[in-house]
């Protein structure tokens, strides 16, 4: 594991207060279980203290606190307890149900597509995510869609998950970037707060810059398919290159298995500020300094 003076503990939305003091709900999106049950400092006996089991599922269990009834997840290695959406609730619930397998032609098809991996830091690492175009069983289309294949429930927050047992078809995402762009992508180091650039060019010589691991493109008058990373530096281009845009409607459609990826992102050397800068990508991050 990289080296750094700094361990993250779990994370909160920035400047919301919760809704429960207890628990936190509202406001935490996650913190470290396994952290506050070996440590037990008074401050760690209280923040699990409100905690009730409740019910447990294919994989890792469910929670509700003792004050306001909120249900959190607890993942299968009892690392994380995370927050759950009462409207989030319902699917987790269908997902335990049953093991969601893609049948050989689908899961084919995602192997000819391709994943794109977790970033050099290791986000992402918990899942593998490959981009495409879907059609359900009910006729609904996305063509912006990821198949997300991981081992726990889907409760990671800012992501708009399905089952993958809804899917019908995929194929070629028209929106989706080349597996040899995305890659490039992934492996971005931070250069500035938070940014951490990839140049990609069109063939009419237009270029874009990407912030960090993307999957998608999609601008007017260009196809994705058409992209090319290209060298050289973001602050060196005489004209600034236009920003790829983050989407917020990917659909991600879980199914069941080993991510693939290793426990811990590889070595990497880290100035003060791309460290200071991965912190904050960490929303509300808490980090708590090792003695």
């Amino acid at each position: 594991m990289s080296e750094s003076s700094f361990t993250v503990m779990g994370t909160s939305r920035l400047g919301i207060e919760p809704r429960c003091q207890a628990c936190g709900a509202g406001a935490s999106l996650w913190f470290s279980w396994r952290h506050a049950h070996e440590r037990r400092s008074p401050e760690d006996l209280r923040r699990i203290s409100p905690f009730e089991y409740w019910r447990a599922l294919r994989r890792g269990k469910l929670y509700k606190c003792s004050v306001c009834d909120e249900v959190w997840h607890l993942d299968e290695d009892a690392e994380r307890m995370t927050h759950v959406e009462s409207k989030r609730l319902p699917l987790v619930l269908d997902w335990s149900r049953e093991a969601i397998v893609l049948p050989a032609a689908i899961s084919d098809v995602v192997q000819q597509i391709g994943p794109t991996p977790p970033d050099v830091y290791g986000n992402g690492r918990e899942h593998r995510v490959a981009p495409c175009a879907v059609r359900t069983h009910s006729g609904e289309r996305f063509d912006k869609a990821m198949i997300c294949v991981q081992r726990d429930a889907p409760v990671k927050d800012g992501l708009r998950f399905r089952l993958g047992s809804e899917i019908a078809e995929i194929a070629e995402s028209p929106f989706a970037l080349p597996r040899l762009v995305r890659e490039a992508s992934s492996r971005a180091h931070e250069v500035r707060m938070g940014f951490s650039p990839t140049l990609i060019e069109m063939p009419d010589g237009r270029r874009f810059v990407m912030n960090g691991t993307t999957h998608f493109f999609v601008a007017p008058g260009y196809a994705a398919s058409d992209a090319r990373t290209v060298a050289g530096s973001y602050f060196s281009e005489p004209l600034s290159p236009s920003f790829v845009e983050t989407l917020n409607d990917v659909i991600y459609f879980v199914v069941d298995g080993d991510p693939g990826w290793v426990a811990e992102p590889p070595e990497i050397t880290k100035t003060n500020s791309s460290l200071k800068g991965w912190l904050k990508k960490l929303l509300g991050s808490s980090p708590i300094r090792r003695p």
